[in-house]
């Protein structure tokens, strides 16, 4: 699949003086970075190692490149949350939409999303479960949803959703609609803010995925 991956290639070079155990490769005229990601435990000490490839998307620095872990440390399985091609399932989609609003470079997403993603492969490899991850599928979607929302009470999330996108107003200093006890702009105005982040269409395909609409 064509992608503009220009913004991807222009990281190249720096990405791999940061991470000398990989190199630039070419499939299909794309450039994509190979190679072992080496992950610390608490002291600096190496875990555990992976064989990995990084390949562009064509909405990179908006969006996550793809992870694939291609070495057969992880099975492809929804429950390791690995798909059947071997890409990595790193979180939900409006997640990374927040986490990529302002752009994002390789580095930060290898420290940021890639090292943490393995770290937890690793532990849940020793105590067969994850220290924390959302759960695959919908209810991972919900879980994110709970937690951005700060509720769980779909009546609250409706309410956030109709000051986000339509022309509700509401009082700034006077007390939120979710019955927090704290003023609104303390409380579900910043998330509003994300939710016009994440953008009416995601938020609507997640729901429709979720059976709330």
């Amino acid at each position: 699949m064509e992608v503009n991956n220009k913004a991807f290639n222009e990281q190249l070079d720096s990405f791999v003086k940061e991470y000398p155990n990989f190199q630039k490769k070419t499939d299909s005229d794309d450039p994509y970075l190979k190679g072992i990601l080496d992950i610390p435990d608490d002291e600096g000490i190496v875990a555990g190692s992976f064989s990995v490839e990084i390949h562009p998307t064509s909405d990179f620095p908006y969006a996550f490149p793809i992870l694939y872990e291609v070495g057969g440390e992880i099975p492809c399985e929804a429950d390791w949350h690995k798909y059947s091609d071997g890409s990595c399932c790193l979180t939900v989609r409006a997640k990374e939409k927040l986490m990529c609003k302002n752009g994002i470079n390789l580095v930060w997403f290898v420290q940021n999303i890639a090292v943490p993603y393995f770290a937890n492969q690793l532990y849940k490899k020793q105590t067969g479960k994850y220290l924390q991850e959302y759960s695959h599928g919908g209810e991972g979607i919900w879980e994110f949803y709970a937690e951005l929302f700060h509720s769980r009470d779909y009546r609250v999330w409706r309410r956030c959703l109709e000051n986000s996108f339509g022309n509700s107003k509401f009082e700034r200093n006077g007390e939120c609609y979710c019955n927090s006890g704290k003023k609104y702009k303390k409380c579900h105005l910043p998330i509003e803010n994300e939710i016009r982040s994440i953008g009416k269409t995601q938020i609507e395909n997640d729901f429709k995925y979720m059976r709330l609409i």
